[in-house]
């Protein structure tokens, strides 16, 4: 099965086999972290609060950690505290015993980004430095707001009713936070905002996919039900049996609608002036687009271990995109 517009990209075909070229990227970012003081002459108080939603990302979101060394050294603690804000929302479903609490933890962070809005922020590490952000560059009440009520409807959802469900849950979630990016770097361009939609949705697709293992382990199955139905795919036959013909094909259609995503997002950029300040915010498409690939070169099977692997190599390709502006 090939899936339609994926291929290799010219900075895996330059990668390739080469270990070399992809540790000395890893080097170079890693001395790009060490020099990314969150301080930066602010309070003790901010310092540490950027420390723990740095240490946050770097553990449970790795490919956006390396991201945000892309972005200038003083809004690095700003994208952390985004990207670990979204984490503390992903993992509601886990902690939470049942959807009452749910509920209450959700309700916290809106009440959280309102005291924010107000001066007033609670002694919460990822709520110190999104109040910073806000006031020295200003992020968008109603995108955090946005991605609380996104991040809640999935955890009220038992699977999506259709692709285009999915594909709206990924615009709340995935889109707001590149809109957010884009806002703390200063970018204003309904063109780029085009372009940060679709990167969106391919990205919120594709961690939709990759997540389903471990949402089937607690017996959740989020895949649209009309393509799993269009496919023959049976909720409680995946639950016991994992892989099948069956499954592989309802992702093949699924990562394709991903895929083109990234396929519309390029035409736009070919059209369009994403200038290197704009860029670094748009960066998380480049794992998504290498972790696609890796979900086709093995069939389509999210059980095969070798799908979720650690890309050795997205280090390389960062750096590569870094300077020309491509994904």
């Amino acid at each position: 099965m090939i899936l339609p517009g994926i291929t290799r990209s010219a900075a895996a075909r330059s990668a390739h086999g080469s270990s070399v070229g992809a540790k000395a990227a890893l080097k170079q970012l890693s001395r790009a972290a060490s020099t990314a003081s969150p301080s930066g002459g602010r309070s003790m108080t901010f310092t540490k609060s950027a420390e723990y939603c740095r240490d946050l990302v770097a553990k449970n979101d790795h490919d956006h950690y390396l991201a945000s060394l892309f972005l200038p050294s003083n809004l690095r603690p700003y994208s952390w505290a985004l990207r670990a804000f979204n984490y503390e929302l992903a993992t509601i479903r886990d902690n939470a015993r049942d959807d009452t609490l749910g509920r209450i933890r959700f309700q916290f962070w809106r009440d959280t980004v309102d005291k924010i809005y107000q001066g007033n922020p609670p002694e919460q590490p990822i709520a110190i430095v999104l109040a910073a952000a806000m006031h020295e560059g200003g992020l968008s009440a109603h995108r955090l707001k946005r991605i609380i009520n996104g991040r809640e409807e999935n955890f009220l959802t038992r699977q999506y009713s259709s692709i285009d469900a999915l594909e709206e849950y990924a615009e709340s979630t995935a889109s707001a936070l590149l809109y957010l990016h884009l806002e703390l770097l200063g970018v204003k361009s309904l063109e780029i905002d085009h372009i940060a939609s679709h990167i969106g949705k391919a990205q919120g697709i594709a961690t939709l996919l990759r997540g389903t293992p471990f949402h089937l382990r607690s017996r959740h199955f989020y895949l649209p039900s009309d393509v799993c139905a269009k496919h023959s795919v049976v909720t409680e036959k995946v639950m016991r049996e994992g892989p099948s013909e069956e499954l592989s094909a309802a992702v093949f259609e699924i990562a394709t609608r991903a895929n083109d995503h990234l396929i519309t997002a390029r035409s736009h950029m070919k059209s369009s002036v994403v200038t290197k300040d704009a860029f670094p915010a748009l960066m998380p498409a480049i794992p998504t687009a290498k972790w696609l690939q890796r979900l086709e070169k093995h069939d389509f099977n999210l059980f095969d271990s070798r799908v979720h692997q650690r890309d050795a190599l997205l280090p390389l390709s960062l750096w590569i995109s870094k300077y020309t502006c491509k994904f």
